[in-house]
């Protein structure tokens, strides 16, 4: 296995040649703005961890989704300050530490670490994972905790079994207080473990078997609620927190048609992994033609066991009709190594029959990644990335606004919940929707358009700025 560090270098820049177009560019998806904000004003003391808020004119009270991934973000502003690149790096620190996690578990699956490669290259070939990774999503903080936690408990027969149950179950609370009910399906692990292992034909005393996977799941549950219970005893205003939660973001939202058809998570998961089975599946064609196709049966217990858990994760989210394909990020990892597990054998046999020829070809393609991770990011680097005009209208509109400021905006606009975020992030100013018709008697000094709305003349008058779209007036004396 003497390529194997070529062939992370390969799979780790070709992630990167991936997201280059995003990584180190300004734009930003609208949750991960509207995030890294709440964490601004939680490391900023304008707000504090049980009573987030994002601004006056949007999310004065943040209840969308638990904590615990804004005020880890809010430690590194902290610490390096409050920007862009910290939040990028947040992000980015979040995936690496997934990536770490995923090898732990291939090694815990009964695999060499130096094969571990296929198993992140595979969850690489995940559309999703490029898109996401890098926007300040709460998944992406959520992952680790998960992946922890999977960890935790697939410990095998280890005499510290109960520990390790235990330690799953403060993981899957981390993973709880990052984006809530999503992360919860590592619960199910010790009854597919034993499932798959009845079905295999492993289990000489199922019955003794069965009762240790409901041991181990009650213990993780029962970690689970003392780390809660916890929380509600040492912090009251958390308790007033989770109420809002539940009654607002889970029940309330439970029936938002945000989607048609309660199954389209399913299709998302199938369409997402498309690319990691066609490479699973070229891999055992070559295999099969060559002679060379190598799996164990515990290769396919291992991948029926992350299968099933990675279903398990999105199944349960076809009971609300509120659906994102994000929604499921934490599950690719799983089965990327659920997926890796039926290649390994042949693809290290390949390797280690390749000799010193390959050797060759891969540290000429090490170094063609790298210097092409390299390249592009550059290019892109401090470009708008997306909402291109937004963003460039902003950075010569901001510059007539004070700091902190209440800048006026159509209601019509009241859904373009990116430009309340940008201008949050740009100088903490606060957008508040205004009725032009029947304007209130305390109008804001500067009014903000885009362009298309009438604004009555008699009360603004127009700023001459060179913009494209967004137009900035100022209020008449």
């Amino acid at each position: 296995m003497k390529n194997s560090c070529l062939l992370y270098t390969i799979v780790v820049s070709a992630f990167l040649m991936l997201i280059s177009g995003s990584l180190l560019t300004t734009g930003m998806f609208m949750d991960g703005l509207i995030y890294g904000n709440v964490a601004d004003n939680m490391a900023s003391g304008v707000c504090t961890f049980w009573h987030p808020s994002h601004s006056p004119s949007l999310h004065a009270d943040f209840y969308e989704h638990p904590p615990l991934a804004m005020g880890m973000l809010a430690l590194f502003y902290k610490v390096l300050g409050t920007h862009v690149w910290v939040t990028r790096l947040f992000t980015m620190f979040t995936a690496v530490l997934t990536g770490w996690l995923m090898v732990r578990l291939w090694q815990r699956m009964g695999y060499d670490r130096r094969l571990g490669w296929i198993a992140l290259m595979l969850w690489v070939m995940v559309p999703a994972m490029s898109r996401n990774a890098h926007d300040n999503m709460l998944e992406c903080t959520m992952a680790v905790y998960v992946m922890a936690a999977v960890l935790c408990l697939l410990h095998g027969e280890s005499r510290r079994r109960l520990l390790w149950d235990a330690l799953g179950g403060v993981m899957l609370y981390g993973a709880f207080l990052c984006k809530g009910f999503t992360g919860l399906y590592p619960f199910a692990l010790p009854m597919i473990v034993w499932v798959v292992d009845l079905c295999m034909g492993n289990h000489k005393r199922w019955g003794n078997a069965l009762l240790m996977a409901v041991a181990d799941t009650l213990m993780a549950v029962g970690a689970f609620a003392v780390c809660l219970a916890a929380t509600g005893i040492l912090f009251p205003e958390a308790v007033t927190y989770f109420d809002q939660y539940l009654t607002h973001q889970v029940l309330g939202n439970l029936d938002t048609p945000i989607v048609e058809n309660r199954w389209t998570i399913v299709w998302k998961f199938v369409e997402q992994t498309l690319a990691l089975w066609a490479g699973v599946l070229l891999v055992a064609g070559i295999g099969l033609a060559t002679k060379t196709w190598r799996t164990v049966r515990r290769d396919w217990r291992n991948f029926y066991i992350c299968l099933l858990l990675g279903l398990s994760g999105v199944l349960p989210i076809a009971i609300s009709l509120k659906q994102h394909g994000f929604y499921i990020l934490t599950v690719y990892p799983i089965v990327a190594c659920g997926a890796g597990a039926l290649v390994q054998g042949t693809v290290g046999e390949w390797v280690d029959k390749s000799g010193v020829r390959l050797r060759h070809v891969l540290t000429a393609v090490a170094l063609v990644a790298v210097a092409g991770a390299v390249t592009l990011n550059a290019i892109h680097y401090g470009k708008p990335g997306r909402d291109v005009a937004m963003q460039e209208d902003m950075r010569l509109i901001a510059p007539l606004l004070a700091e902190g400021e209440q800048v006026g905006m159509p209601r019509e606009m009241a859904w373009e919940w990116s430009l309340y975020a940008y201008y949050y992030r740009e100088k903490h100013i606060d957008l508040a929707c205004l009725d032009l018709q029947n304007p209130p008697d305390d109008l804001p000094r500067h009014l903000l358009t885009d362009g298309k709305v009438a604004v009555p003349r008699e009360l603004y008058s127009e700023i001459d700025v060179a913009t494209g779209q967004y137009k900035l007036f100022e209020l008449k004396q």
